[in-house]
């Protein structure tokens, strides 16, 4: 077959040196159904049309075992494509399935978006995370984060007025105010009320100084519980202030207390 296209190339040619043009206009049409017939490409047929005679060339006289796109592109190994599997998705960080995760593991994100805060680990990030999936294009994921955002209202309502311990209702109320869910006039009374309460948390608690360095935002309050609780997460959160205020003095006087302390974000 191709030995009979090119046949036809090379008599059209001939014959358009003769000025025998309705001929060899007809043997190019042939040669071009002829190519449609051998390689069954659409798109390499239109080319071979547009550039007739050179696309010969490079679309024939190469030797093809594959299609043209085989011709031009390297194909990677299976053993090194680069597809995603599920196995792999699910260790990704948060970020990464907020953006390339499916919508199961989007749903999967705001199950634990949930229980983080619930449980007062990261409310600041986690709460940020699940505005942004309240955003997700897919409608189950944003109305499963919707949902979220009002069972994490709820169980802190909940907790918080059958609380009857002064410390636990501080932080439980400390960690709904973290959810940034309360605004305006309803915020200024939790942290009002919470203000109160703490003045029948006793000196000796950690909650107490992480509360009010929430509340008044001077870390001299984390720097006392630290000295009156002796509690290093304290102390962490105290030099991660001065860190991002590039205090390196007050960092450098207790380096010999971190040495073994790894900072974090509070």
């Amino acid at each position: 077959m191709v030995a009979l296209n090119l046949f036809t190339v090379i008599s059209s040619l001939i014959l358009l040196v003769y000025e025998l043009i309705p001929l060899s206009v007809g043997l190019i049409v042939v040669s071009t159904v002829l190519f449609y017939f051998n390689f069954e490409s659409l798109s390499e047929t239109a080319l071979l049309a547009l550039v007739y005679p050179f696309s010969w060339f490079f679309l024939v006289v190469p030797l093809r075992n594959k299609r043209l796109e085989g011709f031009f592109k390297l194909e990677l190994p299976s053993e090194i494509r680069t597809t995603v599997e599920e196995d792999v998705l699910s260790t990704l960080p948060i970020k990464a399935i907020l953006a390339v995760g499916s919508i199961e593991e989007k749903k999967k994100v705001v199950r634990d978006i949930v229980r983080n805060v619930i449980s007062g680990l990261n409310v600041e990030q986690n709460m940020k995370y699940l505005r942004t999936l309240l955003r997700d294009p897919h409608m189950d994921v944003a109305l499963r984060a919707t949902m979220a955002l009002e069972e994490i209202e709820n169980h802190f309502d909940r907790t918080i007025a059958l609380c009857a311990n002064p410390k636990d209702f501080c932080a439980h109320l400390y960690f709904y105010l973290k959810t940034d869910i309360p605004k305006g006039t309803l915020r200024e009374d939790l942290e009002r009320i919470l203000r109160q309460s703490l003045e029948r948390v006793s000196e000796h608690e950690p909650v107490r100084y992480e509360v009010l360095h929430y509340l008044t935002k001077d870390e001299q309050e984390l720097l006392l519980g630290y000295e009156k609780t002796h509690d290093r997460e304290l102390l962490a959160r105290y030099l991660f202030e001065k860190l991002r205020k590039r205090d390196y003095q007050t960092l450098a006087r207790y380096l010999s207390e971190v040495s073994d302390l790894k900072l974090f974000l509070p």
